[in-house]
């Protein structure tokens, strides 16, 4: 009897006696940087009396060597206190996340505390070097400049076929994603149909020479131009 009570503690919302900030974690969604903001929902239980919340790299928390009643004094102690009552929810937003984060979220209530911790891969781009990008679309070869975050295991080009206008992606093993997974500007706007836009049609990686092959479907308003190859090579 007493076993069941403890397991359904934090889902009877009249009578918890344990303080519970549950935490889910969402994609930031419109306005925010998805490759660094991030966005947690916050759901408090009827025993909760406060609630804080610390973003924290993960080496620097495992360098702390707390346990977690530790850990929890020093959220506290050290983070952000949310304007949340018992029984209720709140989304949180942190922006401007580069590398591996914790987010933990304490519940106080009196002197007992309980957290939980979501954890953000913000990607860290760094400058890799350069490649050759060659395209049958456009027509010629040509050097460009590439990123590389070692969170994620994602390259990224800022300017590919017109200054500002690029993508990134991400191989594993020979496959590779390619972000964002939908309709990516090129920064060239036809004459008659304006920005012509491409989408991955599923693309792979050659470790032994370095080279990305990249299928994209080429469109603009009135339709399709077709699926073209397009290639990377990397500098050895």
């Amino acid at each position: 009897m007493f076993a069941a009570c403890q397991e359904d503690e934090g889902t009877d919302p009249g009578h918890d006696s344990t303080p519970v900030a549950s935490v889910y974690k969402y994609t930031a969604g419109d306005g925010y940087n998805a490759d660094n903001d991030c966005r947690f929902r916050v759901i408090t239980n009827s025993a909760v009396q406060e609630v804080y919340y610390l973003a924290q790299l993960n080496d620097e928390k495992k360098a702390l060597n707390m346990t977690d009643q530790q850990y929890a004094d020093y959220v506290v102690e050290k983070g952000t206190k949310l304007d949340l009552k018992a029984a209720s929810d709140t989304d949180v937003y942190v922006k401007d996340l580069h590398g591996l984060y914790d987010i933990t979220v304490v519940a106080v209530r009196g002197n007992t505390k309980t957290q939980q911790t979501i954890q953000f891969a913000g990607l860290d781009y760094k400058p890799y070097g350069q490649g050759t990008w060659t395209s049958s679309f456009f027509g010629g070869s040509w050097k460009v400049d590439v990123e590389y975050s070692t969170v994620g295991n994602r390259y990224r080009i800022k300017s590919l076929y017109k200054d500002g206008y690029g993508f990134s992606f991400s191989p594993n093993g020979s496959n590779v994603t390619v972000y964002p997974s939908g309709a990516i500007e090129t920064g060239y706007v036809h004459s008659s149909y304006g920005m012509v836009s491409m989408t991955d049609q599923g693309s792979t990686y050659d470790a032994s020479t370095k080279t990305f092959t990249f299928n994209f479907k080429f469109t603009v308003s009135a339709g399709s131009f077709g699926t073209k190859t397009e290639t990377l090579t990397l500098d050895k």
